[in-house]
């Protein structure tokens, strides 16, 4: 077992899932461990690195969910489990039996992230021009519910009539950028997070959307160009660069555009600091 692992004992046995400060930690880890300041701050970057730990901002920090499941079932330093659900893999199956081209991107490339898993879904999967209707016929005849470009209000009149199922939104797409082995890269998944939920595409509050992005965006290894090239294809390069530049207030940016869509959203971030 890595020394990380030891003091991620410690942590979990200490606060759980809960925030703590790296004062906390220092506290409970002199005590138990009798590290120095400097050691309990060089361990906690080593746990974040690792994504055992998740940094909310300067100074504060939370386990992940992931890491306290690698603890109590004692798992491999190397082994990297990633919850999915049942009926995302079985799309997953079906699209590429199939050979569509599709990828899987909004929340559903971004499910770590969430704070509280719903108990039911809604997917966003874009597919190729043209392979909207065979795809909507796939996954519902595997007793999938699958509708193709619908309105937030049909969304909405499904999920009140399928109420145990989750919902794949289907829309196509000229060209899949930022596909790899159909899922979205991070920064495309969280740009048409925040471009669906701000333009009522799908009903998913902007609150929501705020705080995962972030999370990613201070805690996950983003390039901050490419995110900036999906939101430019979108033509919401501004709102975007508004939202980093929350985060990273020294970012230099051409273009300033807060509209009320954004407020929303740097308000939910506005309260994780």
């Amino acid at each position: 077992m890595l020394w990380e692992d030891t003091v991620l004992k410690d942590l979990v046995s200490e606060f759980g899932t809960g925030i703590f400060s790296a004062e906390d930690a220092f506290k409970v880890l002199k005590k138990e461990r009798r590290y120095s300041r400097g050691t309990v701050y060089r361990v906690l970057h080593d746990l974040h690195k690792r994504g055992l730990v998740e940094r909310l901002g300067r100074g504060t920090y939370r386990i992940r969910k992931t890491a306290e499941l690698k603890e109590s079932l004692v798992m491999s330093d190397k082994l990297t489990v990633e919850l999915i659900p049942g009926p995302l893999t079985k799309a997953r199956e079906l699209l590429r039996n199939k050979g569509i081209g599709f990828m899987i991107t909004g929340g559903s490339s971004l499910l770590r992230f969430f704070h509280h898993l719903p108990k039911r879904l809604v997917h966003l999967v874009y597919v190729v021009k043209g392979a909207g209707e065979p795809t909507v016929a796939l996954l519902r005849e595997a007793g999938l519910r699958a509708l193709l470009d619908p309105s937030r209000s049909e969304i909405n009149i499904a999920l009140e009539n399928f109420s145990e199922r989750d919902i794949f939104i289907v829309r196509e797409f000229s060209e899949l950028l930022g596909n790899v082995d159909g899922n979205a890269v991070m920064e495309r998944a969280l740009v048409d997070l925040y471009f669906e939920s701000t333009r009522e595409r799908i009903p998913y509050p902007e609150e929501e959307v705020g705080r995962i992005l972030y999370r990613v965006l201070t805690t996950e290894p983003v390039s901050i160009s490419r995110l900036f090239f999906f939101a430019g294809r979108r033509g919401i390069r501004g709102e975007m660069e508004a939202i980093v530049k929350y985060i990273e207030p020294t970012i230099p940016m051409t273009t300033k555009a807060k509209n009320e869509r954004v407020e929303k959203v740097l308000k939910a971030m506005e309260a994780l600091r």
